[in-house]
């Protein structure tokens, strides 16, 4: 007599265990369909990230203490001890680079200056090949999405001065960097190895593309009294604003399908328009690395 209560219960129990049990493995499957999105990026760290507003709108820069930890580090404590307020991009330059900061020598010159951190030793870092030779390096590629150059029997690497580069500013001593900054316009190679590189725009290079020029022709583009260039309104580094509000990016993994398939996108041109079809090929610094605002909670970055 019990049989037709118990049966049916067991039956019921069975059903909702199995229920629960497909519950859980959706959940799974979706956490590590979710985790492979995310094994596709990397957060910028806040305290790697600046922004430097002009009136224009903002721009994000990543810094790269990894290549560069002096410049890095100095550039922040130059931002944090309110060295650029007031200052302009003052010597700027169409297809070349922005360059900003005190530009007052006597000013200039109170602060020390730094060694150079033009290239460095071949490291360990996952290193990405672009996958096709280069004019300027024998090797290039990407580490974390900064453009690399490599040379085997140099045993170096260093950054590469592709659009929205920054880089410090110096005089003919190759350690005489100290405030001056500029941002690349335009792919200016030559200089890599010359100059130290310690970060990339990430988002608001339209900005910078439309700093006011000066006359590449007087004073090397500086541009000249009683006109001004445009102000640095405010600069800034992420860690230091309040995380609940602070903008928050994420760059594509260099090490990634998503990474190699952007590239792909690029190199091959299959696009019917294409009657005759380019070589394929990649120039490093045509590649613009895929970056994005970040969407995920501060708890979650």
């Amino acid at each position: 007599m019990l049989k037709p209560i118990v049966i049916p219960a067991l039956i019921a129990l069975l059903s909702a265990a199995s229920h629960a049990q497909t519950e859980v493995n959706n959940q799974e499957i979706k956490s590590d369909i979710a985790d492979i999105t995310r094994s596709d990026w990397r957060i910028v760290e806040p305290e790697n990230l600046v922004f430097l507003d002009t009136k224009y709108g903002r721009i994000a820069i990543e810094l790269n203490p990894d290549f560069a930890p002096n410049h890095s580090a100095h550039f922040k404590s130059l931002i944090r001890a309110g060295a650029y307020k007031d200052t302009y991009f003052y010597r700027v330059i169409d297809g070349f680079v922005a360059q900003g900061g005190i530009q007052d020598e006597t000013i200039i010159e109170t602060y020390p200056a730094i060694e150079n951190e033009n290239d460095r030793p071949l490291s360990d870092s996952l290193f990405v090949d672009l996958g096709n030779p280069d004019l300027y390096a024998p090797i290039v590629g990407h580490i974390d999405g900064f453009a690399v150059g490599r040379s085997e029997s140099l045993g170096k690497e260093w950054l590469l001065h592709c659009p929205g580069t920054i880089a410090m500013a110096r005089d003919n001593d190759p350690d005489s960097g100290s405030t001056e900054f500029y941002i690349v316009l335009d792919a200016q190679r030559h200089l890599d190895r010359n100059l130290t590189v310690f970060g990339r725009v990430i988002d608001g290079m339209e900005y910078v593309q439309k700093l006011k020029r000066g006359d590449p022709n007087v004073a090397s583009g500086v541009i000249q009294a009683p006109d001004k260039g445009d102000a640095i309104n405010t600069i800034s580094v992420a860690a230091d604003l309040d995380e609940a509000s602070r903008p928050a990016y994420r760059v594509m993994a260099s090490a990634s399908q998503a990474f190699e398939d952007a590239k792909t996108a690029k190199r091959v041109r299959n696009h019917p328009f294409f009657y005759r079809k380019p070589p394929e090929v990649l120039d490093i610094c045509g590649f613009t690395v895929p970056v994005e605002r970040s969407s995920l909670e501060p708890s979650k970055r």
